[in-house]
This record gives structure tokens, C-alpha cells and sequence, in this order.
């Protein structure tokens, strides 16, 4: 079990009852740290066995996963 960061977008009609999906997002055991009501997105963190659930929430349009990037320390090979 690993936790992966996320970005949830809302449905259009959802908008205006984001805090609802919020509230649905966290009882499924989403750690939410940002909220952008305006555009309608929702980032944070779940257990990765959990992800599953999280696009069958009631207002949910999309779940992105967050890309992440690490570069080698200057003293590797690499660099």
C-alpha cells in the first residue's frame, strides 16, 4: 500500500456543491490539501488500494494521477 497524489475534477453541475464531493472524497479516505472551486478541481493524497472507489463518487468527472519527477544528485553518473 502506497499513497499517490491526485488531482479530482468535478462535474460542471457539481460545482456549486463542491464541498459535498469533498466530503464524499474524505470519507473514502482522501486526504484533500487543496481545493480550487473555481475550476472546479480537488488535489490530494489516497492509499493507492483505495483509488478505485474515489472515480464512482457522485459528482467525480475525472482522477488524475500526479506526474512526478526526481533528477539524479549532481554527483551521480548521470549528471
Amino acid at each position: 500500500m502506497s499513497e499517490v497524489n491526485l488531482s479530482v475534477l468535478v462535474k460542471d453541475q457539481y460545482r456549486e456543491r463542491i464541498l459535498e464531493v469533498v466530503a464524499a472524497l474524505q470519507a473514502d479516505g482522501m486526504k484533500v490539501e487543496q481545493l480550487m472551486e473555481q475550476i472546479g478541481v480537488i488535489a490530494g493524497s489516497i492509499d493507492s488500494t483505495k483509488l478505485a472507489g474515489i472515480e464512482r463518487i457522485e459528482g467525480v468527472s475525472a482522477v488524475e494521477l500526479a506526474q512526478g519527477y526526481q533528477l539524479e544528485p549532481p554527483t551521480s553518473e548521470i549528471q
